[in-house]
Order: structure tokens, then C-alpha cells, then sequence
């Protein structure tokens, strides 16, 4: 067995003991505290605990050997023994003894050793320290107040919250019951505190286990439940404040709305207003240029004729060289659907398939079909009074969760994907990220994703309109995805093709022509703003002007 280092027999000379002897005797103390060997320890607790009685004043004595810290050995396993009862009581000691100006915070010293004696399994010692704690409350406001404002309605509420022990029961029951003399005792307390106290408001969270406690309790608790509860309805809390405030919290919510639509409205007035005022300075400016194009109509018509008779001509060309094309393939369309409650399913022909939400939650499902050797169409078209979803893909390995939204982590690791009103406003989310620049999808449009393979690339289209930000850098096997949010919604699925060539282009700005004919045509057709579709010959390069895409790394 370990020897201690300190010496008990002399506790009695502590009281003369100079600081000079206690700076040694302490060291002692803090080694046998740290010591492994159980025996030690309570001894040394108890010969610290003198040692602060008897030196109140030395605060350097505390924080140069560290004796709270050291304490949290005994107190942090919550262990009911000597050495927790000994250094949680140092603990108690070294607080109240300091200068504390919060009266309201100091007569919780008082009160906390008696709300733990009311939680003890001895029903004398429970009674005792529930009455004590009863007389404090009527005789001092302080105390009072100290209760009502440093969390006592919580520790009420935690206890009433537990199942009961009955009178007999063994001390093996798990913790998530409380003898019902301690309920008695919290429920005395709790009578004498609403009896003799204003602004009870922070009460208010009792009243529905108040209110449990009258219908389903012991006939005791519940005489005593149905008192409080009459007591506090003569003042005024009849419900929990935090309904109160829920209800407030929603009200505000709901003129926080209302001033964001007045915001959306003026802005779209604004909106209106300039584009009416740009309209208006357009106009002006294409009567100005008739007028000064109106001389030249004549030779721009002459002009224009023998330019279409050259373009007739290459069109002529470019279909006796042009070889008869490949024709794209349909495939069937099979949905991976992670939630079958919340989507209807319906066919529409061969081809066509129509999905309709349920509820208004977040979901995605995916195509069966996986996205590889090739170039893949998807086209769908969204129909909720213009709150529609998006399409994108996912990762072939991924496995879609039940309440899945493409934007959010971990999901965004996994897909990338294109959305419209309700989801973004044409953003394209990959990695987490939102990059904008498409244009807003909305009902009744065709939404064509275009992927290709062996570039890596997810290519968007609105009515036939390629979309600049698109996605480059894909390198695993995908399939497409479909995401909805509002219920009532439907998407229809309009073909599943693969493809013999992209519908897609990523051109220069502009290409030198070969052809002194195309570059004439081309020379008219900027300098007069009319439109000409140019042909494209086999072999012979042609100008065509682009807006430049963005590009988004899967």
C-alpha cells in the first residue's frame, strides 16, 4: 500500500501553521491527489479542505498549485463517494468564500445545497431540505429571485419530467426515475415560491407537465399540481412562454415576409418603368435610322438578292455532299425512385413519361439508364405555375437518399445540376458551388441536358437554346436526375436519346473566312443588322458569332 506524505495526526497544528509551511505541505497534498492509489485520497481531500478554512484570504494558495483544476479529477464521473463529496465541497468553499457582488447569484449557494438534499432517496432528509428551502422562499425576496432567475424551473421541470419510484422501490432502478417524495418535495417548493412571488412568467414553462401531472399522477401530485396551476392562472400564466414567443417569432415571420414582397414588387415596378423608358429611347433611335436608311433601301435590296441567289447555290452544294446521317436512338425510360410514396407515375405513348410530386418536400430520382460510350439527351418539361425543378447527374455509384436536395452536402459531392424558379433562378450547382448566367427555367419549356462521354461534359438548353455555363471535367459513369420540390407538381419526361452527334457548340468568337463570297455576305449582313444564315460547305469554314460559354469543373 502506498504511504501518504502528509500527516494527519497534526491537523490540529494547522491553525498556527505558517504560509511557509503550508507552501510545503501543499505539494505533498497535490501528489497524493494525483496518485493512482485510492487510499490516499480522501485524507488529503480532507487535510485540503482544512487548509482553505483556515487560510480564506489566500487566493495565491488556490491558483499557484492549481487546486480547482485538480478537482475535476473527483468531480468529472459524477460518482457518488467520499472523494466527490469532499472536493465538490472544496469546490463550494472556495466560491462563496470570494467577493461576489450578484446577490441574486450568491443565494444560490444557499439554495443549491437544498435542492440536492429534496433529491435525496432518504425521505427525512428530503422532507428537511424541502421545508428549509419553503422558509427561505417566505422570508427572503432575494432568495426568491434568485430562484425564478437562475434556472430553477428547469431543474423543477427535469424532475417532474422522470418516472416515479414507488415507496418500496430498491435502489437498482435506472435513473430515469425519481422517489415520489421528492416530487412531494419539489411540488412544496415549487407552492411556497408561486405563493409568495411576482413575475412568474419564467414558470410558465411548467404548465404543461403541471397540467399532466393533474390528469395523470398520484392522487397527491396531483392535488398539488392542480393548486399551482390554480395560482398561477390568478396571475396570469395560463400557457408556456415559449408558445408565446412562437407565436410572435411567427408573426414577425410573417411581416418579414410580407415587407420582402413589397420589396420584389417596387423593384418589378422599377424594372418596368426603365424598360418602358428604354423602350421609349429605342424607338427613337429606329426612326432615326429608317430615315437615314431610307435612301439606301434600293441598292440594299438589290444587293440582297444576288446574295440569297449565291447562298441558294451553296445550299445546293452543301446537300449533294452532305452524307445521309445516322439516326439518333430512343431508349426507354426507367426511374430509380428512393421514395415511392411522395411520386405518381404515368405513361405517355412509347416514349413519354409523366411524374407527379405528392408532397411538398425535397426528392430526386434518377434514370436507370447509365451514361457512358456515347453522346446522351435528356429533354423534360416542368409544369407548377412556374415553380419547377431542375435536372442534372449523378454519380452512377451513388445511392440516392429519401428526402435528397442536389444543392446541399453531402449530395452536391456527388451530382451537378441546373435548376429554375424556386431552386436558384438558372443557377448550376456543382461541388457545392452556384455559378449563374442561364437562363431561368420555367412551365411549359423543353429542358435539354446533352451529355457527352468522352469529353465530360453536361450541356443545358431551354426551347433549343444552348445555355453558356455548362459542366466540363466529368470522368466517372453517370446517370441523370430529375430533383422536385412543390407538391402537385409534374414533370414529363420527354425522350431519352443517344446520340450520333452533339447538338452543342463551343466555337472562337470568330473564324477567317476562305471564301471572298462569304466574306461579303457576312460584311452586308453586320453592316445592315439583318439575319442570314450561312451554309456550311465541306471543307470551307464560315464566321459565326457566340456569346462565350462558362465553364464548370465537375
Amino acid at each position: 500500500m502506498e504511504k501518504s506524505t502528509n500527516h494527519p495526526d497534526k491537523t490540529a497544528q494547522i491553525s498556527t501553521e505558517t504560509v511557509s509551511d503550508i507552501q510545503t505541505i501543499i505539494p505533498q497534498l497535490i501528489q497524493d491527489l494525483e496518485s493512482d492509489s485510492t487510499n490516499l485520497h480522501s485524507s488529503a481531500l480532507r487535510r485540503l479542505m482544512d487548509i482553505i478554512l483556515d487560510h480564506p484570504g489566500n487566493k495565491e494558495l488556490i491558483l499557484q498549485n492549481k487546486i480547482i483544476p485538480l478537482m475535476n479529477k473527483f468531480t468529472e464521473n459524477i460518482i457518488q463517494n467520499e472523494a466527490y463529496a469532499l472536493s465538490t465541497t472544496i469546490v463550494h468553499l472556495i466560491g462563496v468564500r470570494g467577493i461576489i457582488e450578484d446577490k441574486t447569484v450568491l443565494a444560490e449557494a444557499a439554495t443549491e445545497p437544498l435542492i440536492r438534499m429534496i433529491h435525496q432517496s432518504d425521505e427525512k432528509i428530503s422532507k428537511c431540505g424541502s421545508k428549509s428551502l419553503g422558509d427561505l422562499i417566505e422570508e427572503n425576496e432575494i432568495i426568491r429571485h434568485s430562484l425564478l432567475s437562475t434556472g430553477f424551473a428547469q431543474i423543477v421541470l427535469h424532475t417532474l419530467s422522470l418516472g416515479t419510484q414507488g415507496q418500496s422501490s430498491s435502489s437498482s432502478q435506472t435513473d430515469t426515475s425519481v422517489p415520489i417524495h421528492v416530487k412531494n418535495g419539489i411540488l412544496d417548493v415549487l407552492f411556497r415560491l408561486v405563493g409568495s412571488s411576482q413575475n412568474l412568467e419564467a414558470l410558465s414553462v411548467l404548465i404543461p407537465i403541471l397540467q399532466q401531472m393533474k390528469t395523470n399522477g398520484e392522487q397527491e401530485l396531483k392535488n398539488k399540481a392542480k393548486k399551482i396551476l390554480g395560482l398561477l392562472s390568478s396571475e396570469g400564466i395560463t400557457s408556456s412562454s415559449s408558445s408565446k414567443e412562437q407565436r410572435k417569432e411567427q408573426q414577425n415571420e410573417e411581416i418579414r415576409r410580407q415587407l420582402e414582397q413589397n420589396e420584389r414588387i417596387n423593384q418589378e415596378l422599377l424594372r418596368e418603368r426603365q424598360e418602358k423608358e428604354k423602350q421609349i429611347q429605342e424607338k427613337e433611335k429606329e426612326k432615326k435610322r429608317a430615315n437615314e436608311a431610307e435612301a439606301k433601301i434600293l441598292v440594299i435590296e438589290e444587293e440582297k438578292n444576288k446574295l440569297n441567289q449565291e447562298i441558294v447555290k451553296l445550299k445546293e452544294e452543301n446537300l449533294k455532299l452532305k452524307p445521309k446521317p445516322i439516326q439518333d436512338k430512343d431508349f426507354p425510360i426507367a426511374i430509380i425512385n428512393p421514395d415511392p410514396s411522395n411520386f405518381d407515375f404515368a405513361d405517355v405513348g412509347k416514349q413519354k413519361k409523366i411524374i407527379k410530386k405528392k408532397d411538398q418536400t425535397t426528392e430526386t430520382v434518377s434514370l436507370s439508364q447509365v451514361l457512358e460510350n456515347g453522346i446522351w439527351d435528356l429533354e423534360v418539361q416542368f409544369s407548377n405555375r412556374g415553380q419547377t425543378g431542375g435536372i442534372g447527374i449523378v454519380k452512377d455509384t451513388y445511392v440516392i437518399p429519401v428526402g435528397c436536395n442536389p444543392e446541399t452536402f453531402p449530395h452536391n459531392q456527388n451530382m451537378a445540376s441546373y435548376h429554375g424558379q424556386g431552386w436558384g433562378y438558372g443557377y448550376v450547382n456543382s461541388k457545392g458551388t452556384d455559378t449563374p448566367g442561364n437562363k431561368s427555367i420555367t412551365d411549359n419549356q423543353i429542358i435539354k441536358a446533352e451529355y457527352d462521354s468522352e469529353k465530360g461534359t453536361l450541356i443545358f438548353f431551354v426551347d433549343g437554346v444552348q445555355q453558356p455555363v455548362y459542366i466540363t471535367g466529368i470522368k466517372e459513369k453517370v446517370r441523370f436526375i430529375i430533383s422536385m420540390y412543390f407538391a402537385g407538381a409534374t414533370c414529363t419526361i420527354c425522350s431519352l436519346k443517344k446520340l450520333t452527334r452533339p447538338t452543342s457548340g463551343h466555337l472562337s468568337p470568330q473564324e477567317t473566312l476562305a471564301s471572298p463570297l462569304y466574306f461579303e455576305i457576312a460584311k452586308w449582313a453586320a453592316g445592315t443588322g439583318c439575319s442570314v444564315e450561312l451554309p456550311i460547305p465541306m471543307g470551307r469554314p464560315c464566321i459565326k458569332i457566340q456569346k462565350e460559354s462558362v465553364k464548370v469543373t465537375a
